[in-house]
């Protein structure tokens, strides 16, 4: 049932099509057929009316060039070809011609006659739907009258036979009319039927089938404007697709950066609670002159260096959130990696000969990159000192620099004598990670060090890698060669 109601539904525009035109052919073959009915025998009369006055006038100009005897023919002629009855009377009422009757004897022009009588039509004007004329006709050589009578009852017959005739013809024309209708508007409408059907799965998405409509008109453009129209859609829908997997990822990243700030700041203000507390317990205890804490002096240089601690933290903070604003730009200019790492181990060879830790270094004398001198120095120096913090007495950290092709230089720094957990390797360069858990300042620092590292390598586009080797463990970063 629905699957009838649902063709009913497609097909309405044949249906109305069919009604319409089959009633507009019903409607045209009825007005034929009482035009015909009705206006037919006047129509007829007037022409036949005119047909012989036509004659008749053409007879007398005709006659007036001709005698009697030589005009004789144009009479017959008119006689059959308007199928009337013609004769031809002298001045005594006899009848001198009539291609109907016999003739005995002839006038002194050498005329056939007849004896005088009534003539066969003198009693015409009584009959109805006829023509009758008297006329009179000069020839060359004798004067007479011409008498032209005509019956129109054929005609009345015919509207007669016609109204008979029309159960028939209404057969007919219905059968014909509804027949040409129906093949019509299925003609008509098949390729729209066809068209909605294209256009309502592009309404559902479904671009699967292209509308084809093989014609010059109308049709074939509309089908091809939706073809062009399905094709635009499909590339909008595709892009509005990637748009919407890019806004989704991008608010994911976002997310996912949200929760770390949030982690972070927690975790900032942990880290600031602590020395915060401790400080301030040492002043309550020098306040009040408790125990230990009469001794000022100590417990106040504590303080500083609490404070110290807390100041460099603020600082390492500072320089991470500038990295991530959006209006931080990198100031880039032309580094010597050699020069670089020089002076990066000259600052540091006090606290390496502290815990006697020899650095051993191969750079070459010329390595150039174009980078952001501050940012690269700042993550080197971390990783160099996070070697010389956690190696073991009387190590060694080994800083290596070569060029491995033509886009990049490869800097290896290795610290002897240590291992890192695998499990820490994974989260060491999360923010404030330590891999000593008591969190001692004095074993360690903030735990931000290698988190720093990692966001200036990401902003230089640097790659790098931690990992365990057979002596200790070697930290792995390549540096582009970026030109101006």
């Amino acid at each position: 049932m629905n699957k009838i109601l649902k063709i009913t539904k497609m097909n309405r525009i044949t249906y109305k099509l069919f009604w319409i035109t089959s009633l507009i052919l019903l409607a045209f073959a009825l007005v034929m057929y009482l035009t015909l009915y009705f206006f037919l025998p006047t129509f007829y009369e007037q022409y036949k009316t005119d047909q012989l006055q036509t004659g008749i006038e053409e007879i007398i100009d005709k006659s007036k060039d001709l005698t009697f005897q030589n005009a004789i023919p144009l009479l017959d002629k008119y006689s059959q070809k308007n199928n009337a009855i013609i004769y031809l009377q002298d001045q005594e009422g006899r009848i001198i011609y009539s291609p109907t009757f016999s003739f005995t004897g002839s006038n002194s022009q050498g005329v056939a006659v007849t004896p005088a009588t009534k003539g066969p039509l003198e009693n015409s004007d009584n009959l109805s739907n006829s023509y009758n004329a008297t006329i009179p006709i000069q020839f060359l050589n004798v004067n007479l009258t011409l008498v032209v009578f005509a019956t129109f009852q054929p005609i009345n017959e015919a509207s007669q036979v016609l109204a008979l005739f029309l159960p028939y013809i209404s057969i007919i024309v219905i059968v014909i009319g509804l027949g040409s209708a129906y093949l019509y508007s299925r003609f008509i409408t098949k390729p729209l039927i066809y068209i909605n059907q294209g256009a309502q799965k592009m309404a559902n998405l479904d671009f699967s089938e292209k509308i084809e409509v093989r014609s010059n008109d109308e049709l074939a453009e509309l089908s091809n404007s939706l073809n062009d129209m399905s094709v635009n859609l499909q590339h909008t829908m595709h892009d509005l697709k990637k748009a919407n997997q890019q806004l989704k990822s991008d608010i994911e990243k976002e997310r996912k950066i949200e929760e770390k700030r949030r982690e972070f700041f927690s975790i900032v203000a942990h880290e600031l609670k602590t020395p915060l507390t401790v400080m301030k317990g040492y002043l309550e205890g020098m306040i009040y002159n408790i125990g230990p804490y009469q001794n000022r002096d100590q417990y106040l240089k504590k303080n500083h260096q609490i404070i110290e601690s807390m100041e460099q933290l603020v600082r390492e903070i500072l320089s991470m959130s500038k990295l991530e604003q959006h209006t931080f730009k990198l100031q880039l200019e032309e580094v010597n990696l050699s020069e670089l790492i020089n002076t990066i181990t000259k600052d540091l060879e006090f606290f390496a000969s502290q815990k006697d830790i020899q650095m051993i270094k191969q750079v070459g004398s010329h390595h150039l990159v174009y980078t952001d001198r501050v940012l690269l120095e700042k993550a080197c120096k971390n990783i160099v000192h996070n070697a010389i913090m956690y190696s073991p007495h009387g190590e060694k950290v080994y800083i290596s620099l070569t060029a491995d092709s033509k886009q990049h230089i490869q800097i290896k720094v290795i610290n002897t004598g240590i291992k890192i957990k695998e499990e820490d390797l994974q989260q060491i360069f999360d923010p404030f990670y330590r891999i000593e858990k008591s969190r001692n300042r004095n074993t360690g620092g903030s735990g931000l060090g290698l988190y720093i590292v990692k966001q200036v390598f990401e902003t230089l586009s640097i790659t790098y890698s931690l990992n365990n080797t057979e002596n200790g463990v070697q930290f792995l970063f390549t540096i582009p060669l970026s030109t101006k």
